[in-house]
């Protein structure tokens, strides 16, 4: 089973006092918690290696190739279990699969991402996880959004190596908005956090707190990258993540 922490659940907070954002999170990573906590199969990221050094469970994906030795994944092409390599062989009834591509190397690996805008970018990756949750009927929250729309839905989080730091931390986050062509306004959210870190509530001082971009939307895809930290580590430890999501197809 994949491990969920709180910062995971479409919790990632931007900077206090600063403006909330159009994100790719309050969907993706609602519908993704309930992927990784009810539907991980067996519960296991994989079940074998590879020549190129991840582990994966499932049939080979169409839309990952290898280029120059860089794990690469076209997001152009439409969602679909074949392309991401997604498993279907679960219990009947399960409305949640799931591919999962684990590094077998502590240090992860170069994973590039193709997007339907033309942008790119390239991590480095620990876990690459792709899942499609048939969703019978709309989800909404307390005020009336939306927050899981009915259809076949395809998500997509990326999880890379962690870095301990601010300096390593803001500049990880800045160069993936740079590769990504995303103003830097949440890089100063981020550093805002930061400074303020000693200053949190003892009580609050371990939940994940953090800042969050993304692309014009294109294709029916959401993709955005986001930085968190917990106050009271020390170092500071940073997770960069990429999340997605793709508009709702009819089952």
């Amino acid at each position: 089973m994949i491990a969920a922490d709180r910062g995971i659940a479409g919790a990632v907070r931007v900077s206090r006092g600063g403006p909330r954002r159009r994100h790719v999170l309050g969907t993706a990573l609602a519908a993704a918690v309930v992927v990784l906590l009810t539907g991980c199969a067996d519960g296991s990221l994989s079940s074998g290696g590879s020549e190129h050094g991840v582990s994966h469970r499932g049939p080979a994906p169409t839309a990952r190739s290898y280029e120059d030795g860089v794990e690469t994944w076209d997001l152009t092409v439409p969602p679909s279990v074949e392309a991401f390599g997604i498993d279907t062989d679960v219990p009947e009834g399960a409305r949640t699969r799931v591919g999962a591509y684990g590094s077998e190397a502590a240090g992860g690996r170069p994973v590039r991402f193709l997007l339907p805008g033309g942008e790119e970018v390239r991590v480095r990756a620990t876990q690459v996880v792709f899942d499609a949750l048939d969703n019978a009927q709309e989800m909404k929250n307390a005020s009336g959004e939306v927050i899981l729309p009915k259809g076949r839905l395809f998500h997509l989080r990326v999880n890379t190596v962690p870095v301990a730091g601010a300096k390593a931390g803001v500049d990880g986050y800045r160069d993936v908005l740079r590769q990504l062509d995303l103003p830097d306004t949440s890089v100063g959210e981020l550093e805002e956090e930061i400074a303020s870190a000693d200053s949190v509530d003892p009580v609050d001082a371990s939940q994940r707190v953090g800042v969050e971009a993304g692309v014009p939307k294109t294709g029916g895809l959401d993709f955005g990258p986001s930085t968190s930290f917990r106050p009271n580590d020390d170092p500071l430890l940073f997770t960069l993540r990429l999340n997605a999501a793709w508009d709702p197809e009819s089952n």
